[in-house]
C-alpha cells in the first residue's frame, strides 16, 4: 500500500498510510495492516482440522443407538471442541484483516478488524480510556483501557505511529502532556 496525504484532524496535511474520516458524531480512523501469512495459514490449517473433528465427533453421535456413557462424554467434548473453536475462529478473523478502524465519539472507542461483513469489534467506554501513547515494547500505538493495555496499529512505521498518537491526544486528550 502506497503512501497518500491524509488530513489529520488538527487540520495539517501529513504523509500517511493512515485515512481520518469524520463525520459530526464520530471520527473513524483507518490504519493498514500487513498480513502475517505464517500465522494466518496455521490458523487456517487448524480451524479445517477443528471442522473435521468436529464433523466426525457430530457423525458418531447421531449414528445410532450406542453407549449412552461414551455418547454424554463426547457431547461434553463438543461443548469444549466448540469453545476452542470460537477461539480459533476469532484469531482467524484477526489475522485474516487488513486493516483496523478506530472509531471514537463522544461515548465510546471501537477499536474494529473487519473481514467482509464479518471481524474483531471491541468497544471501549471513554470515560475509562486514558490518552494515547506510543508502546516502546510493543512498537505501536496503545491506550490504557481501566487496567488493560490496548495495542492497535502494528504494522506502522515508529514515526508514522508516534504522528497519529500526538493527533488524537490533541483532539481527544488535549489537556494530557508529551511524556
Amino acid at each position: 500500500m502506497g503512501s497518500m496525504k491524509s488530513l489529520a484532524t488538527d487540520g495539517q496535511v501529513v504523509d500517511t498510510r493512515v485515512v481520518f474520516e469524520e463525520t459530526p458524531a464520530r471520527l473513524k480512523v483507518v490504519i493498514p495492516d500487513k498480513t502475517n501469512w505464517l500465522l494466518f495459514g496455521l490458523y487456517s490449517l487448524a480451524l479445517l482440522v477443528w471442522l473435521g473433528m468436529f464433523v466426525v465427533v457430530l457423525r458418531f453421535l447421531f449414528q445410532g443407538p450406542g453407549n449412552a456413557v461414551l455418547a454424554i462424554l463426547l457431547f461434553l467434548w463438543s461443548l469444549i471442541w466448540l469453545w476452542f473453536g470460537r477461539f480459533l475462529w476469532g484469531r482467524w478473523q484477526y489475522y485474516a484483516a487488513n486493516r483496523e478502524i478506530l472509531f471514537i465519539d463522544r461515548e465510546q472507542l471501537i477499536l474494529r478488524r473487519p473481514v467482509s461483513i464479518l471481524g474483531l469489534t471491541t468497544s471501549y467506554d471513554r470515560r475509562h480510556a486514558g490518552p494515547f501513547y506510543y508502546s516502546d515494547k510493543h512498537h505501536c500505538p496503545a491506550f490504557d483501557y481501566a487496567y488493560q493495555h490496548v495495542y492497535f496499529g502494528h504494522s506502522l512505521p515508529a514515526a508514522e505511529a508516534q504522528q497519529l498518537v500526538k493527533t488524537l491526544n490533541a483532539r481527544y486528550f488535549p489537556d494530557e502532556e508529551d511524556e
